[in-house]
């Protein structure tokens, strides 16, 4: 399910939305769920594996790097 957003575009998305629900989820948790959002196939792909990072306070390096060479 490619998507005509560039992942640069989709961290950006993230970002919006972080900004928006803070208080509410954590940035991994946004992360997850902007991902989610637009590319179901790579979110269900992590889930629950090391690159999950829906219960992270921090999107690790790692996890970047990894789905963007999935995008």
């Amino acid at each position: 399910m490619k998507s005509d957003i560039l992942y640069e575009d989709f961290l950006e998305r993230v970002e919006k939305y972080h900004n928006q629900f803070k208080d509410d989820w954590r940035i991994g948790q946004t992360y997850f769920n902007v991902l989610s959002s637009i590319r179901r196939d790579i979110a269900e792909s992590i889930r629950g594996t090391i690159y999950d990072p829906f219960n992270k306070d921090v999107v690790s390096s790692e996890i970047h790097k990894y789905v963007k060479s999935l995008w």
